[in-house]
């Protein structure tokens, strides 16, 4: 829930410092609105005013994503638990439903990446210093991510067997990264993503199919004759 105070002072620096001061916040975490600027009145003595300041202080982004996830739930027909926990500058917000995980989580994850894409969105617009926002229901992605992992490296064992290209199913992008990440490590096969929009499909392609940025073998140098 948004805090907010209105002071006063000689100036909109003072009455600024004021509020803050009140609510215990520092200047980047405050929105201040210019009420008046206030005036000196006659020869600085008679008839002046102060200047007057609302300052408004946003809950924090944790209390701030559960209250939003929460509305969203709801208004899908989910009855959740949610347990929120910070890992490397994204907030990861774990949903237990009564019974509705595969509901919520979608094919392939598609319901889930799509409320996760919504959250990130109203938040951001929000406040742009807003962390990101990671979704997740009963463990899902974990188990995905270990899914995708053990997929990718059949599938490049297969595509350097037969020496041929193998293309995946369409991807969003945190899918496609993971099969991205896993596979720069194995020799003999490289990745590229195909397809537009945020799913995409990720080609998986033998090393020896590499070929130059014109689309053909790269020309041979010829030595120079002295």
């Amino acid at each position: 829930m948004t805090r907010a105070v209105e002071t006063t002072g000689k100036s909109v620096a003072e009455a600024t410092i004021a509020g803050l001061r009140e609510l215990g916040i520092g200047r980047d975490d405050a929105h201040i609105e210019i009420v008046s600027k206030g005036s000196r009145g006659f020869l600085g003595i008679f008839g002046g005013s102060p200047a007057r300041v609302r300052i408004s202080a946003q809950a924090a982004a944790e209390d701030r994503v559960e209250e939003l996830v929460k509305d969203i739930m709801s208004r899908m027909g989910f009855s959740t638990q949610l347990h929120i926990t910070e890992e490397k500058n994204a907030l990861i917000v774990d949903i237990e439903t009564a019974g509705a995980d595969g509901l919520l989580i979608g094919k392939a994850g598609s319901t889930l990446s799509a409320v996760e894409y919504l959250v990130n969105r109203i938040l951001q617009r929000e406040n742009k210093r807003t962390p990101r926002i990671i979704l997740d229901v009963s463990g899902y992605k974990r188990r995905r991510e270990d899914f995708l992992k053990s997929k990718a490296l059949s599938l490049a064992e297969e595509v350097k067997s037969a020496k041929q290209q193998v293309t995946m199913e369409p991807l969003d992008a945190e899918d496609r990264k993971v099969v991205h990440n896993v596979l720069k490590s194995v020799s003999g096969v490289s990745t590229k993503s195909v397809g537009s929009g945020r799913t995409k499909s990720i080609v998986v392609v033998p090393a020896a199919e590499k070929k130059s940025r014109s689309g053909g073998r790269r020309p041979r140098r010829r030595k120079r004759r002295n």
